[in-house]
């Protein structure tokens, strides 16, 4: 039995044991609920040889401890929510979370998650994509799953599928704030598929204040968008921040890798 197809199996079970209440998700005496293969990894995870895991989990691990009653979050690419809804238990009644999925299929499932969970403040979801300018661009979906990116590269195909296109809107972080007159955001994550560094040129604002950023670096697909890591690292040393990944068995060196990094003020 592959792992694909266990995987499949294990899945099956679920929405036969959940249905439509969803599988719960406890942390820190909380119940969340969401569609089953949908809900944020296990904290055991943390120490997994496979990357993706051991972040994802280390990211569970780091918002649970960080962010407090009252605090604003922004979730960019929240795709199906697993994120935005832990957000939006952690920021209580007082808080707020604005959740960014230009996915329209992401976005669809991610309403059906926050159905499951009448008892968190509502995030305010937005469906443009976050950028360094504010227009209209390409985002290029694989219709249904995880993958959607304003790169048509970090969108990983079967040979039979072609990736749809989706017009979408581009809004920068910067502009945003200044519009909707929002508090300081205490956390800022960031999983966009390649478009990260995009998304920081146009949060330089937001970047001097003492928000933490989370943020998911997918270096394959940054030459699309003519990014390299030395630019992150001159990006942040202007803003006096430095970079160091989650998992503190990785440093960053002078080749780009994949994790999830915090980008941290020095002051």
């Amino acid at each position: 039995m592959t792992a694909s197809f266990r995987q499949q199996v294990v899945l099956g079970m679920k929405r036969a044991l959940y249905g439509r209440r969803g599988e719960p998700y406890r942390i820190e005496g909380q119940t969340l609920r969401y569609l089953p293969g949908t809900r944020p990894v296990r904290l055991r995870y943390s120490n997994s040889q496979d990357p993706v895991s051991r972040y994802d989990a280390l990211q569970v691990a780091w918002l649970t401890s960080h962010l407090r009653e009252g605090d604003t979050a922004i979730d960019i690419g929240a795709c199906f929510g697993a994120y935005t809804i832990l957000m939006a238990a952690k920021c209580g009644q007082r808080g707020r979370v604005v959740a960014f999925e230009p996915d329209p299929y992401a976005r669809e499932v991610l309403e059906k998650n926050l159905s499951l969970n009448p008892g968190i403040r509502r995030p305010l979801i937005e469906s443009s994509a976050c950028f360094d300018t504010i227009g209209e661009a390409v985002l290029f979906s694989a219709g249904g799953n995880t993958q959607s990116s304003l790169a048509r590269s970090a969108v990983r195909l079967s040979a039979t599928q072609k990736a749809e296109e989706i017009r979408v809107s581009l809004v920068t972080l910067d502009a945003y704030f200044l519009v909707h007159s929002l508090p300081e955001p205490s956390c800022i994550k960031i999983d966009a598929e390649g478009a990260e560094i995009r998304i920081l040129r146009g949060a330089k604002q937001l970047l001097l204040t003492n928000a933490a950023f989370l943020c998911e670096l997918h270096p394959y697909a940054w030459p699309e968008f003519g990014n390299t890591l030395t630019e992150l690292k001159d990006l942040m040393a202007s803003v006096g921040r430095y970079v160091r990944f989650l998992d503190q068995n990785a440093e960053i060196g002078e080749q780009a890798a994949y994790g999830t990094v915090l980008l941290t003020p020095n002051r």
